[in-house]
């Protein structure tokens, strides 16, 4: 088996992220795609590569506030992520607009994917990984299962009319427990990074952010191959393995 998939491995040739031009980022809530790829983000923009986020979710029910729950939270979490992204270089905001831990569907979620896909045709679409273990909130297991099969399947017209010449290089999934790229960042794009999470102060206070600061940061570290270098870890796959092949946790 250990031969077998080294040979899968040369096979699969995935692109270098400074070789992308267009970048859509897929999350389930205002700030996810920042506190798990900011770093990234601050610098592929930096290098003049687009970067377009997707959200899905309006963000209005992440409150224990019964008062702010709905459409409020939902403007206060826009203009957050309208800063954040401001601060990262994010070239435009897309907004799905399914409620916040509602009941939409992963094919509603397919559907307008695709479509993006079609019209900004990315090299790569980075999203929350579905398969992680012990991942249990719906909108992140959603957001991730619908991005990765409007991925594999964007092209069919039998899910929506029309179809692209496009071809998306890869899907890249952050949150992942199966990492296989580790993209160097340097101390400025981290900074960038918690600077644009420190703008989600519906969802921090002060004593979350230095938590959250320094668990990232130790993550930064832990899956460096260097001591001195910054990473930010992702499971990346060519579509062609979202697909029968069911070695590609191993890839």
């Amino acid at each position: 088996m250990e031969r077998f998939v080294r040979r899968l491995k040369d096979m699969v040739k995935l692109p270098e992220f400074d070789s992308f031009s267009k970048v859509l980022c897929v999350q389930p809530h205002p700030d996810d795609a920042d506190i798990s790829m900011g770093g990234t983000i601050a610098k592929l923009s930096q290098k003049g590569i687009r970067v377009y986020y997707a959200t899905v979710t309006d963000g209005s029910a992440g409150t224990r506030d019964e008062s702010l729950i709905g459409e409020k939270l939902a403007e206060i979490r826009r203009k957050e992520q309208e800063k954040a992204a401001e601060i990262l270089g994010v070239h435009e905001l897309l907004w799905l607009g399914f409620e916040d831990l509602g009941d939409y569907s992963i094919e509603q979620v397919r559907e307008k994917l695709i479509q993006i896909i079609r019209k900004i045709e990315p090299d790569v679409v980075f999203t929350v990984d579905p398969f992680a273990p012990y991942e249990v909130h719906p909108d992140h297991l959603k957001c991730g299962m619908s991005t990765a099969q409007a991925v594999s399947l964007y092209k069919l017209p039998k899910l929506v009319p029309g179809t692209t010449n496009h071809n998306v290089a890869a899907i890249g999934f952050f949150n992942t427990a199966f990492p296989n790229t580790f993209y160097p960042i340097e101390r400025e794009h981290l900074n960038k990074k918690f600077q644009a999470i420190s703008q989600h102060r519906s969802q921090f206070d002060e004593k979350s952010l230095q938590m959250l600061f320094y668990y990232l940061t130790e993550k930064s570290r832990a899956y460096s191959p260097t001591e001195d270098q910054l990473v930010e870890p992702f499971k990346v796959l060519p579509p062609m393995a979202l697909h029968v092949i069911s070695e590609a946790h191993m890839l």
